[in-house]
């Protein structure tokens, strides 16, 4: 990527017109509050502060009020909200707010859809409006990539093992789950630093070392779910690669498989025996045996889910109120209290479908399933082009961390986190970016001037009474 020309890493960086490529605006003040946003919550800044000085900082909320605001008096794109995905977010939005009153607690619900659901909604809308051409979107991905870094970093220093698992001591990324599930959406941008940016910089010197360090980190953490996404996505970069470079792929894998499992815990590796494992309890370690304990309690809730789900199809039992409604749908069917009912149902699509009904549901995963499509659709337009060869890199970044966050959905309650809401959201600015430098693109090629019918220069400036009748 350090021999594309200069107008394939800055793309938007030139206008149609009669003069030829002309330097644009520099970024509005809307942008690079965008950065400082995207940075701080990807990060989970806030949470790490909070452990650091033990006070609470509502820095999240500050930060969103000033981008919003810059977004709208700066030129924010506010089509990108009707976009297609971001009609479908707007739907699930109003299907919520419908939802509430037919809620189990609707005071629970109320603060769900306002505390957290709202503010992953102003991540879609600010990173859809506020970036705009294809050099914001990468410098995007390289915010993302180095909030990526900032997590390894500070779980190196301040990760602890917690029942045999790596995390943190609190905050979001203290539960190993999500700590994987972070890593693994910032992964693909890390390769996207290596393969778009030109020379050599501190940030794609460190995003080098994460290629190892993230999968390490991820296998420490003893997440099943991480685990198995992180295979599939190992997969979709490994099977495209051409035969020469698959060998030396391969050995990497092999050598990191072999330091992943050195670094892990007897317990995280245990966890993830039992994900094919047939033996009979009896012959399990106590890890083992804990592990299989998990994976039956989550059989159960995903059985519950489902059931709630069929007992309330149309507007659930309210957003965020899967374990209450639990409680007390197992108390009325066993005729006792079961404290494991009071946990989320570890599938986000299930979340879904029986807290907002099968209305929900669908809405969600349709605007899901737009993004993949964004996604192919980009990296197929801009293949004609050479100039645009970011764009696919751009594309195959976008498809990985859609992936990561679909893999771990399965296994994890993400619904209303913000993770979604901001690949959505710069999906939609890629899409619009790519879409005006593709228009560019096409009008370029049809102002060259045409090849004359006969006499003058021939094919490729070869005149045409040198041509030989073959």
């Amino acid at each position: 990527m350090s021999s594309l020309p200069r107008q394939a890493l800055r793309p938007n960086n030139f206008t149609a017109g009669p003069a030829g490529p002309v330097a644009s605006a520099p970024p509005r003040p809307a942008f690079y509050l965008t950065m400082v946003f995207v940075f701080v919550v990807y990060a989970r800044f806030p949470e790490i502060m909070d452990m650091v000085t033990g006070s609470t900082v509502h820095s999240v909320r500050i930060i969103v009020g000033l981008a919003l605001l810059a977004t709208v008096l700066f030129g924010g794109d506010s089509r990108a909200v009707f976009s297609k995905v971001g009609i479908c977010l707007m739907a699930f939005t109003l299907w919520m707010c419908l939802c509430v009153p037919f809620s189990v607690w609707r005071g629970g619900s109320f603060r769900m859809l306002r505390d957290t659901w709202v503010m992953a909604l102003f991540a879609f809308v600010i990173i859809a409006s506020a970036v705009q051409g294809l050099e914001q979107c990468r410098r995007i991905m390289y915010t993302l990539a180095a909030a990526t870094i900032f997590i390894e970093i500070i779980t190196f220093f301040m990760g602890r093992i917690q029942g045999g698992r790596m995390a943190l001591l609190g905050g979001t990324l203290g539960n190993a789950n999500y700590l994987a599930l972070m890593l693994l959406m910032g992964l693909p941008f890390c390769l996207f630093v290596l393969r778009t940016k030109p020379g050599v910089s501190a940030l794609k010197i460190a995003c080098a070392p994460m290629l190892f360090c993230v999968p390490v980190t991820v296998a420490a953490t003893g997440s099943r779910g991480g685990m198995v996404t992180l295979v599939v996505m190992f997969l979709l970069y490994f099977l495209p690669l051409p035969p020469s470079q698959k060998l030396v792929s391969a050995i990497a894998a092999l050598i990191l498989a072999v330091v992943a499992i050195a670094w892990s815990t007897q317990s995280a590796l245990d966890r993830f025996r039992t994900i094919l494992t047939t033996s009979a309890p009896v012959h399990l370690s106590v890890s083992e045996q804990s592990a299989i304990e998990s994976a039956e309690l989550r059989k159960e809730l995903l059985y519950s889910s489902l059931q709630l789900t069929l007992r309330h199809p149309l507007f659930g039992v309210g957003p965020g109120m899967f374990a209450v409604a639990n409680a007390s749908f197992v108390q009325e069917a066993t005729g006792r209290p079961n404290w494991n009912a009071w946990h989320e149902t570890h599938n986000t699509f299930t979340q879904l479908s029986c807290e907002d009904g099968l209305p929900g549901v669908f809405l969600y995963g349709l605007a899901l399933l737009f993004c993949f499509r964004i996604v192919r659709s980009a990296e197929k337009r801009a293949r004609p082009y050479p100039a645009l060869a970011v764009v696919r890199h751009m594309a195959f970044a976008l498809r990985l961390a859609l992936v990561a966050f679909t893999g771990t959905a399965l296994f994890a309650s993400n619904a209303y986190m913000y993770y979604f809401p901001m690949l959505a959201g710069l999906c939609v600015a890629v899409e619009r970016a790519t879409a005006a430098q593709v228009a560019l693109q096409m009008a370029a090629v049809s102002a060259e001037p045409a090849m004359p019918a006969s006499g003058g220069q021939g094919f490729r400036g070869v005149p045409a009474g040198n041509t030989r009748r073959r």
